[in-house]
């Protein structure tokens, strides 16, 4: 049986990796190696980043009722930025989300990581991938290492 109070009084510690990323290399210092960090997602954020996928199928419907379809070109632009329309994948959108919450090492915004996911896509989906898997695997418990570690590629 499970000993829940053991579990009530643990204090876990987040599962991290650190992965290289040598298509953004050109965006280090030069003394600096080409990697950053990722780290699991609390469930706080893993329902965020399932309200991204929410948002984003009923997005388009919503701002052609309140602004008709005249100005509905210049708010599509903008979604596009964010990487929210009916055009864009579900899946990519998660993704995004993910990105956003997960890459520990620098503060990436929104825009940030659909660039990302634009311009190298290998490396944004290595990411989200090693962010997801992390996010399975859930935190460390005590007494354990975080074995999660430096990904080769």
């Amino acid at each position: 049986m499970m000993n829940l109070e053991k579990f009530k009084q643990a204090n876990f510690e987040q599962r991290t990796a650190t992965l290289p990323v040598p298509t953004l290399a050109a965006f280090f210092d030069i003394n600096e190696k080409p990697e950053l960090t990722v780290r699991g997602l609390t469930g706080f954020e893993v329902a965020r980043a399932r309200e991204r996928v929410t948002q984003n199928t009923a997005i388009s419907e919503l701002i052609e009722k309140i602004v008709g379809t005249k100005a509905s070109t210049k708010i599509e632009g903008l979604q596009q930025a964010l990487g929210l329309s009916e055009d864009v994948p579900n899946d990519l959108v998660y993704r995004i989300a993910i990105c956003e919450f997960g890459v520990s090492s620098v503060d990436l915004e929104q825009e940030d990581c659909v660039k990302l996911a634009n311009t190298c896509p290998e490396t944004f989906y290595q990411l989200t991938s090693r962010i997801l898997e992390l996010t399975g695997m859930g935190q460390v418990p005590p007494g354990e290492s975080n074995a999660s570690g430096t990904t080769s590629e």
